[in-house]
């Protein structure tokens, strides 16, 4: 017979939203009231690690050494911590079925249940796949969402000589770098007319485009794949593209968005917005809301959340990264807690990625973006190696961007975007360097 287990607070997820909203429990001094269940085999970390220093040929990152919350300054959440804390964690456990009218989640081990006073959705988001028909089941196409998933990319890296990678955003472009910086050649398909087309334009693409073209990759624009062929071993042989060109291809890695998948937890209210699929309509507290749900029951937090951006008069957003889910996660835990000064939630869209930083690059590439891609872009400076550059709508600066900055100029960008200051366009497009558009809109 199954059993029923009864608990204050149960996290379901185990990526970082679940270790941060760990952390801050713990920091309240209620670790005590706190399971998490996790469908992973591996305690939270630091999840952008993996297309990251993950994927180094030597050297590369391992657990222990990013699990959360080091990445936020934090101390390594090990089992001794979360032993010592109190917090009860259920590992490579699946919830496959929740009740709201009896606040019950059950498990796929042996059909064990939960009872909750409080549940934190923490599921994130997964890797969008091609489809099997045309080819995206094959064995050497990869997906990186988890840890499993990097452990299996890194040791077929290895033996890779004619790697391709489908996608021209964050986890295409780490992972071009992760095979270049081995000699590897990487072959970049993607649909856009340059990489990172949805944040940069394409004059700030071009610069990053031929760093990496000077590193061996050879980038294929504007291209869309038709299917992958098998070969004769049953592995993956080529990627075929519209229009009939082929690709060799020993290894495909897929990195083309994520999509949230709220199973079993779909009775909760979700975005209509197609922008923003799959996500749990959330409250400012991160609350969620639907059918039998009894009000502050229930929270999403990190990337499956839908929430107010105050940052841009409240509209309804979902934000895949990492700054939101530690944030995210400290926030609904002030208000799970029921801390009476909790406030609003107040964040500043951020994106960023560091890549080429292997002990012999000649080279590091590591770039931070805040604010609101909107309006006229702005670009100051030669690559060489910083940039700069700044989203100006409507006279005022509501986006800005740095290459290669030191901390404090990464802080300085952060406050411009916060502070949102008028801008004069002619003055700021005479600025010789990132250094002095920095100092005019300080």
């Amino acid at each position: 017979m199954a059993t029923r287990i009864a608990k204050k607070i149960v996290v379901v997820g185990g990526g970082n939203s679940a270790g941060y909203f760990a952390r801050a429990v713990v920091a309240a001094g209620r670790g005590a009231d706190l399971t998490m269940i996790s469908a992973e085999d591996v305690l939270p970390y630091e999840r952008p690690a993996l297309t990251k220093a993950f994927l180094n040929e030597t050297g590369p990152a391992r657990l222990p050494g990013f699990h959360t919350s080091v990445g936020g300054g934090g101390e390594r959440q090990n089992q001794e911590w979360y032993d010592a804390n109190g917090v009860e964690v259920h590992l490579g456990t699946r919830v496959v079925a929740w009740d709201a009218a009896s606040k019950t989640v059950t498990t796929d081990r042996d059909g064990a249940s939960f009872g909750y006073e409080k549940l934190i959705v923490a599921v994130g988001c997964t890797a969008l796949k091609l489809p099997a028909s045309m080819g995206g089941d094959l064995p050497g196409v990869h997906y990186v969402r988890d840890h499993a998933d990097a452990l299996a990319l890194y040791d077929a890296m290895s033996k890779a000589r004619a790697p391709v990678v489908i996608g021209g955003g964050y986890i295409g472009l780490e992972a071009a770098a992760a095979f270049a910086a081995r000699g590897a050649e990487p072959a970049v398909v993607m649909m856009e007319p340059h990489v990172m087309a949805r944040l940069w334009t394409p004059e700030i693409a071009a610069h990053y485009e031929a760093l990496y073209e000077s590193k061996g990759c050879v980038f294929h624009r504007n291209a869309k794949v038709s299917s992958i062929a098998r070969g004769e071993d049953g592995r993956v042989a080529s990627v075929e593209l519209e229009g009939g060109a082929s690709l060799p291809a020993d290894l495909v890695v897929v990195g083309v968005g994520a999509g949230a998948v709220t199973a079993p937890f779909g009775a909760l209210d979700t975005t209509p917005d197609a922008k923003n699929p799959g996500g749990i309509l959330v409250d400012a507290t991160f609350a969620a809301s639907g059918v039998n749900v009894e009000p502050k029951s229930v929270y999403a937090i990190g990337d499956i959340a839908a929430f107010p951006l105050a940052y841009d008069d409240d509209k309804t957003v979902r934000m895949e990264h990492v700054a939101h889910a530690r944030a995210s996660a400290a926030h609904c835990a002030r208000h799970v807690l029921g801390e009476a000064d909790a406030g609003p939630y107040r964040y500043t869209p951020y994106f960023y990625s560091r890549v080429f930083e292997q002990a012999d690059s000649t080279r590091k590439v590591a770039w931070a973006f805040y604010g609101l891609q909107r309006g006229e872009v702005v670009c100051v400076g030669d690559f060489a190696p910083k940039l700069a550059a700044f989203w100006v709508d409507e006279g005022v600066c509501v986006g800005a961007m740095l290459e290669s900055g030191t901390p404090d100029e990464v802080k300085a960008v952060q406050a411009i975007a916060e502070g949102r200051p008028s801008v004069d366009v002619e003055k700021l497009r005479a600025c010789a360097t990132a250094e002095a558009a920095l100092a005019l809109l300080a």
